[in-house]
């Protein structure tokens, strides 16, 4: 039987700290992935902007190189913004928890290990579960501008490239 299920005519079994915990941890595996991908595109776009920097600005004046090169900046300008806010998300404040990094900070060492040590099981079951909504939510907010960034690093390739072979003929 599933932890937290039922069989037929049985009351459900309520769900145990360590299903809360383990819940909460699966969520929290989703950050590395979504890092490794913000590092993965900032250092293609890096490398896009370290590759155009080396383009002669003289033939700035030329539409042919004009328009593909302020297209690039606009769409990695765009990739580099949501690569930013995928890093550092606004975080909503989770207020009273013993879990939450924000809120632990706000209290004294001693009051916050004297919290934790008096807590029952359930009020950490709780707490966990806030903790997990609040985790996927920032997940989500993350994965959202990934997405976006990833759309733009992609977008910017076309007059990327297009601007390296303007300036090839300029």
């Amino acid at each position: 039987m599933p932890e937290g299920g039922s069989t037929q005519g049985s009351s459900p079994t309520p769900v145990s700290l360590e299903a809360t915990e383990r819940q909460f941890d699966r969520i929290q595996g989703f950050f590395p992935r979504i890092d490794s991908k913000v590092s993965s595109i900032f250092a293609i776009a890096s490398g896009q902007l370290a590759i155009a920097s080396f383009l002669p600005v003289k033939n700035l004046h030329l539409w042919w190189v004009l328009v593909p090169g302020s297209l690039f900046l606009l769409a990695i300008g765009w990739t580099v913004y949501n690569l930013y806010r995928c890093t550092f998300p606004h975080l909503k404040p989770s207020p009273d928890s013993l879990i939450y990094f924000n809120e632990i900070i706000e209290l004294d060492r001693e009051a916050y290990v004297d919290r934790f040590t008096n807590a029952s099981e359930d009020e950490l079951k709780r707490d966990f579960a806030r903790q997990t909504w609040h985790t996927s939510m920032i997940a989500a907010t993350k994965f959202k501008y990934l997405r976006q960034a990833t759309l733009a690093a992609m977008l910017s390739l076309l007059p990327w490239a297009c601007l390296l072979v303007a300036s090839a003929f300029a």
